[in-house]
């Protein structure tokens, strides 16, 4: 074993951005449990370090620890990951807020150890490496978990614990002190989001926003929980802000909300802009909850009369069976990046306007035109249009435009600002009359979401002049062209692909968009709001259809 100097415990960790690495083997008795902590936990203070992995009790807080690390169907899989948040444990300086876990678990035949302790009864061992974290630096710490799972795995010899002293210590040198973006975004991929999830990724930006409860299945773990993240940080500043949403009961990111003046923009960066815009929104806070996945042994916390909305994946179709109790809203199918909602009303709500679905429509060209079987993370020829940053950058800007769309709109016009959008078609034929910009996101969308609790504090808490810093506005408003029209038709055929069984539909439409003549041309550029929304209408009647049920399509409960 390497020196390891005093003992140390988890309580006198707190200052480093690792907190532990743990071990969870499923035994035969008992199945999941943990083995291996170091630093230990408080409560084994003063003992010696660990030479060999034994039975470890857990605090009640943390007693689904083991299920988190070895989730259900691991056995499938010569090794995946998955990421997981801990709630915080009375008492333990290290816990106080949430904690980030990432696990990488594998399985070697018991016929292959070189040594074997009593309790090895099956014919396949399994065993789960587990970094807890104070902030979700899955990204670079997934590379490195690997590949020590891996070597200690191929010892053969689960009694050799050096490497995982080691591994501790080589952690803990190498993140210390702040963490930069690029480092919390390592890991996510808004390429294959935006490439499954095509335009309701948008969509699940709204029902985020509107603090609804959304489940994700799918499998394997790993990209279940990678897609969740990934469309979480495409909410500017919120990956820093994740310390309450390991339990609904937490609310300690709310605690010295402030009104940031103006001037703080004259340190001239980007998080002072983005500090100043109200950014961070307070998506999980008190009564909220995320885990990316999710055991049925945390099922009751989704029914929990204090839990009223939570983002959470699941690989078990158990849950479909709860629904009842659990009460979701959305069921996110990954596999085939499908939203299935239970509920009409929502589902129109959230639906895309004109300008949001021409906004959609752009993003997706850009990235079929840049996608790279290959490699789906970047695009060809490693260009920014189409990367990472590139849609990260247009979210952001959909974002910000959204919340100066607010505050324009409470200023000048604070009486008609938040009605209906058949009262604001009257209103803006006066051309008197400023321009209500929070039209092209949707008027019923943005009344639900002016009743959320992120919105109340995003409200109360941010400067009421912030249209002057960022311009109002949708980034997809403007007027119909031709080429909008084709590029909705295009991207929502593709979406179907069902280009065989309908190629003469869409040979159809194809023609009359090109050859339509004068007729549309003067429809597009007069009429373009109203053309586009009798396509949306005509589209959404198809799809409707029993025959052809898209893949890419928003269904009702079946």
């Amino acid at each position: 074993m390497t020196e390891q100097g005093p003992r140390r415990s988890l309580d006198q960790n707190k200052d480093a951005q690792i907190a532990a690495v743990l071990v969870v083997g499923f035994h035969h008795a008992y199945g999941p449990i943990l083995e291996f902590c170091y630093p230990p936990l408080p409560q084994r203070q003063g003992q010696d370090p660990q030479t060999t992995l034994e039975k470890i009790e857990l605090p009640e807080e943390w007693s689904f620890l083991p299920f988190l690390a070895l989730p259900d169907g691991a056995h499938q899989k010569d090794e995946d990951f998955s990421y997981f948040h801990l709630p915080p444990v009375a008492g333990w300086e290290v816990a106080e807020t949430t904690l980030f876990g990432i696990s990488c678990n594998r399985q070697i035949a018991s016929n292959d150890l070189l040594v074997k302790s009593s309790d090895v009864t099956r014919s396949i061992v399994q065993k789960a490496v587990v970094v807890l974290a104070r902030q979700p630096i899955f990204g670079p710490i997934r590379q490195k978990l690997a590949v020590i799972t891996a070597a200690w795995f191929n010892e053969k010899d689960f009694t050799k614990l050096d490497i995982l002293y080691n591994f501790y210590d080589n952690l803990n040198l190498t993140h210390i002190g702040p963490i930069d973006d690029p480092t919390l975004y390592m890991g996510t991929s808004l390429r294959e989001l935006c490439q499954k999830f095509r335009s309701k990724t948008l969509t699940l930006i709204k029902l985020l926003l509107l603090e609804k409860r959304i489940l994700f299945y799918g499998y394997p773990v790993e990209q279940l929980c990678t897609f969740q993240y990934s469309l979480i940080s495409l909410i500017p500043g919120l990956l820093r802000t994740l310390q309450d949403s390991g339990d609904p009961s937490l609310d300690t990111s709310t605690e010295n909300l402030e009104v940031t003046e103006a001037k703080i923009l004259s340190n001239g960066n980007k998080a002072s802009l983005l500090k100043y815009m109200g950014l961070p929104l307070h998506l999980f806070g008190k009564g909220s909850f995320f885990q990316p996945y999710l055991p049925l042994q945390q099922i009751d916390m989704l029914s929990d009369k204090d839990t009223h909305s939570y983002l959470v994946g699941t690989t078990n179709q158990l849950f479909f069976h709860q629904k009842t109790e659990i009460n979701f809203d959305v069921l996110v199918h990954v596999e085939n990046g499908t939203l299935e909602f239970f509920d009409p009303q929502l589902a129109s709500l959230v639906s895309h306007t004109t300008a949001d679905r021409r906004w959609m429509d752009k993003l997706t060209k850009v990235i079929n035109a840049t996608w790279d079987p290959a490699d789906p993370t970047r695009p060809i020829q490693n260009t920014y249009l189409g990367s990472d940053d590139y849609l990260r950058a247009r979210f952001e800007e959909y974002i910000m435009s959204l919340l100066s769309s607010v505050k324009y709109a409470q200023a000048f016009d604070p009486k008609n600002a938040f009605k209906s959008e058949s009262t604001m078609d009257e209103i803006m034929r006066d051309e008197e009359k400023e321009k209500n910009y929070l039209l092209d996101y949707g008027m019923n969308w943005v009344n639900a979401w002016r009743k959320t609790n992120n919105y109340q504090l995003w409200d109360e808490f941010t400067d009421h002049e912030i249209y002057e810093i960022v311009e109002p506005g949708h980034p997809g408003q403007g007027n119909m062209s031709l080429g909008d029209l084709q590029n909705s038709l295009s991207n929502r055929i593709r979406d179907m692909r069902i280009r065989q069984n309908l190629s003469p539909l869409r040979q159809s439409l194809t023609k009359a968009v090109s050859t339509g003549g004068s007729n549309i041309s003067r429809a597009v550029s007069s009429g373009g709001i109203r053309l586009m929304r009798g396509v949306d209408a005509l589209w959404t009647e198809f799809e409707k259809e029993g025959n052809f049920k898209s893949d890419g399509g928003i269904h009702g409960s079946s």
